[in-house]
């Protein structure tokens, strides 16, 4: 009878064991099987639409400032995306100047410098600005060719209004030409409104590109056929 038992007893044990061994190796052929990771190159020149998140001004914005941006459209590689739609996208304000006398308007340029993946890792990469496609707030900046954001100047009446006044001044006073430039050119500064500021409100729409290739590690799941 204590035989019996003992071999009962040990049948039990043998049988738990074994099902404990399945058990883990289920589990692990499960997280062999479930994703792998694979690197993929987004090229340098690609572009990015993106929206803005923070609101930014070249009279109040200073150098270093965070700029939040999401992006718009998932980006692929190879067929297989790698970026998805809202992903995160942060720069910070490189140079900035506020808008100024005699037309100049504000100018800053934004550096893209990181992106923020799905697991919270942060990815070093470097981008600028191409161009805004939809602004916020009724400003209506340009981009430059270097990247930089800028405010506009006088429009075409105002400066032609501004071309008349050595001319005008001449014909009033009764003077000479080079006196009646210096008067003009002294009223013409009066004259002169200050130039726009360079300035986007969150919620615009901007375009970027990427200025060096960014290498990325991501998580393709196994039953996926890119």
């Amino acid at each position: 009878m204590i035989q019996r038992i003992s071999y009962g007893v040990m049948f039990c044990l043998m049988m738990s064991a074994s099902a404990g061994v399945l058990a883990a190796q289920d589990s692990a052929s499960k997280d062999n099987t479930s994703s792998t990771t694979e690197e993929y190159t987004i090229p340098e020149g690609t572009e990015f639409k993106l929206q803005l998140h923070t609101s930014i001004n070249s009279k109040t914005s200073k150098a270093g400032d965070r700029v939040i941006t999401t992006l718009i459209d998932s980006v692929s590689v190879e067929d297989q995306e790698v970026l998805a739609k809202g992903l995160r996208i942060d720069g910070h304000i490189g140079e900035v100047k506020p808008a100024g006398r005699r037309g100049r308007g504000g100018y800053l340029t934004i550096v893209f410098d990181t992106l923020e993946m799905p697991n919270g890792e942060k990815v070093a990469i470097l981008g600028s600005l191409t161009e805004v496609f939809s602004s916020e707030g009724g400003s209506d900046p340009t981009v430059g060719v270097e990247g930089d954001l800028k405010g506009h100047g006088p429009s075409i009446k105002e400066r032609a209004a501004i071309v008349l006044v050595p001319t005008a001044a001449g014909a009033v006073a009764g003077v000479g030409p080079g006196i009646a430039a210096a008067a003009g050119g002294i009223a013409a500064a009066m004259l002169i409104p200050h130039g726009k500021q360079a300035a986007l409100d969150a919620g615009s729409l901007i375009g970027m590109r990427l200025d060096q290739d960014v290498t990325l590690s991501v998580s393709i799941p196994a039953d996926s056929d890119k």
